[in-house]
């Protein structure tokens, strides 16, 4: 064998167990092994759909206003010698106090003259009547009747009963120079001083009760509805209850004054809504303890009327667009619903159909859920607030 021939074999026998050594390293390379990665599943807060019969609150606002208001006048023209000092704007009168006084002289002198007259015309009847009865005996079968002084009798009788009532007329215009308060109330306008003269057209002062306020609620015909309201309890042999209505100040929420609602005006105002009047007590018990609802202030009003039945009341924020929410099935994935809405109230609304008692409804507003997601559902029945973290969960990538 030439040295030719054995560098060959040994440079065939390297490249072979070269070969072999790369092969047996590729081939026994382990396999890259299963990595784990985070996926994020959103914790998802939830309420529990519940079934009641409750009477769904109607939500209104309004302007107080004084529910009685009285102008003081003057009946007859006179001096005047005498004006309450709680005659002024915010001043606080009761019903039947003296507020202003006339100059009563003149109306006494008045009563004097018309006293003299009525005697006059009473001695004038007497003499009458005593010459008819001189008439009456010495007269014959056909006596006339002015023979008989019986016109006479009449006219003297006829002057008796109108001098008696211009005296009474005169007393009457007395007693009307003492002016005093029609009701009990606080005086917002007073244009009175001492020794002015009064004409009859003249206000004098204007005053409104604090027993009780007014407000004006604006109503749509789906609100009325909802109330109930019939009016029937208007009627005067109603037993039906009216509706109750809860006041709040915009300045201080935290007083509640109750009322009722006593009236409407019968007529819709240009934007086709119905104002019932809600009358407040200041002197009901739920009231008496408060400081009085003055007119003026602006108010919100939650009416509540009939109950409604198999209602579930949800926040508001667990209802979508158009009408639909988000339920959480048993298996935690999220399912899109349409509901029946009765009423959007405040902060709830109020849904007649479209759950079922006991399903999961999810509260809050997100953007990224998806029919079927996979969520981590977090109970908001006995929290206030709403979480806003996620929590990793750890699978298998393929």
């Amino acid at each position: 064998m030439t040295a030719f021939s054995s560098n060959i074999k040994t440079g065939a026998v390297f490249i072979l167990i070269t070969a072999a050594t790369i092969f047996l390293l590729t081939d026994n390379k382990p396999l890259p092994e299963k990595s784990l990665v985070k996926i994020t599943t959103p914790e998802v807060p939830y309420t529990v759909a519940k079934s009641a019969e409750v009477s769904i609150p109607i939500f209104s606002r309004g302007k107080v206003s004084p529910a009685q208001i009285r102008h003081i006048t003057s009946e007859v023209p006179g001096l005047v010698i005498f004006v309450n000092d709680k005659l002024i704007k915010g001043g606080f009168v009761e019903k039947d106090e003296l507020v202003i006084q006339l100059d009563q002289q003149p109306f006494i002198l008045e009563i004097a003259q018309k006293q003299s007259s009525l005697d006059q015309a009473k001695l004038h009847y007497y003499e009458t009547k005593a010459k008819a009865r001189v008439a009456k005996k010495g007269a014959g079968k056909n006596a006339s009747d002015y023979a008989l002084f019986v016109p006479q009798l009449r006219y003297a009788n006829s002057q008796v009963e109108a001098a008696s009532a211009a005296l009474d007329y005169a007393k009457k215009q007395l007693d009307k120079t003492s002016i005093k308060a029609p009701i009990s109330g606080k005086v917002i306008i007073a244009n009175i001083h001492a020794g002015e003269y009064l004409q009859t057209t003249q206000e004098l002062a204007k005053l409104y009760g604090t027993e009780s306020v007014e407000v004006r609620l604006p109503l749509n015909d789906h609100q009325i509805a909802l109330l109930g309201l019939d009016f029937s309890h208007l009627k005067p042999d109603s037993v039906v209850l009216p509706p109750t209505v809860a006041i709040k100040n915009f300045q201080d929420d935290s007083i509640v004054w109750k009322g009722i609602i006593t009236r409407t005006e019968g007529e819709r105002d240009k934007n086709q809504l119905l104002y019932v009047i809600a009358t407040i007590n200041n002197n009901d018990m739920a009231n008496a303890l408060l400081k009085p609802l003055l007119p003026g202030s602006f108010i919100e009003a939650t009416i509540t009327g009939r109950n409604k039945t198999e209602l579930h009341i949800l926040p508001r924020e667990s209802l979508q667009a158009e009408d639909k929410l988000w339920t959480i099935s048993k298996e935690d994935r999220l399912s899109r619903r349409s509901v029946e809405v009765l009423y959007r109230g405040k902060d709830q609304v109020y849904v007649a159909s479209g759950i079922m008692l006991g399903e999961r409804i999810v509260t809050g507003s997100f953007s990224n859920l998806v029919d079927g997601l996979l969520v981590e559902p977090k109970s908001q029945d006995h929290t206030d607030s709403v979480p806003q973290v996620t929590t990793p969960v750890m699978v298998e990538a393929l």
